[in-house]
């Protein structure tokens, strides 16, 4: 079993993170299954929102073509019913609306960044099932697999979408990502942006 535990500020970093990485953190406990599993071995990566502007918007070491493999079982709600296909516009906005909630003074997302994200980005390729999550007696319709997104746009759109990407590996995207859901990685870039050209 592999455990992921993001913390999305400094607050929850000191509150949480630091005593998950202590050494007498060494076991879990499962209350409800009656199950204590020892902790085989910790790895921390820490990224820093100064270190993604700088990687990905600053610098550019962006990509047109981004795949990603969701982890856990992934959905989105809109117009008060779930969404079990995803979208770039569901995918990318629901990201930028976590960025803005944690990210501190900085806010990216407004009606016009919510029009070009629909007008400059595309699903192009998928491989998709779906899939049930339970959660305390009530199932959510969700789905599994990859999606990949195509980028279209000006530099800097791209830039700030592989960013936004990028920091939806620490935050997810989708509902209930405080519970699990909406886990992803990046699994492949292309169409390289070099020196400000693409």
């Amino acid at each position: 079993m592999v455990w992921n535990i993001h913390a999305l500020d400094d607050l929850s970093a000191e509150k949480i993170i630091k005593v998950l990485k202590s050494d007498t953190f060494d076991k879990a406990e499962l209350k409800s299954k009656d199950i204590t599993l020892n902790i085989v071995s910790k790895e921390l990566n820490t990224v820093s929102y100064d270190d993604l502007i700088k990687e990905y918007y600053l610098d550019r070491r962006s990509s047109r073509y981004i795949t990603i493999r969701t982890i856990t079982p992934t959905a989105f709600k809109s117009n008060g019913r779930y969404v079990i296909f995803p979208t770039s516009e569901l995918i990318l906005n629901s990201i930028a609306r976590k960025y803005d909630a944690f990210s501190g003074s900085t806010s990216i997302l407004d009606e016009q960044l919510s029009y070009y994200i629909e007008e400059n980005t595309d699903i192009v390729e998928y491989d998709l099932k779906s899939v049930k999550f339970s959660l305390e007696g009530i199932t959510i319709p969700s789905f599994f697999g990859t999606v990949k997104i195509k980028l279209s746009g000006n530099r800097e759109f791209i830039c700030l979408m592989n960013m936004l990407l990028r920091y939806g590996e620490f935050c997810g995207t989708g509902i209930k990502t405080s519970l699990g859901m909406g886990a992803y990685k990046i699994i492949y870039t292309g169409g390289l942006i070099n020196n400000g050209r693409i």
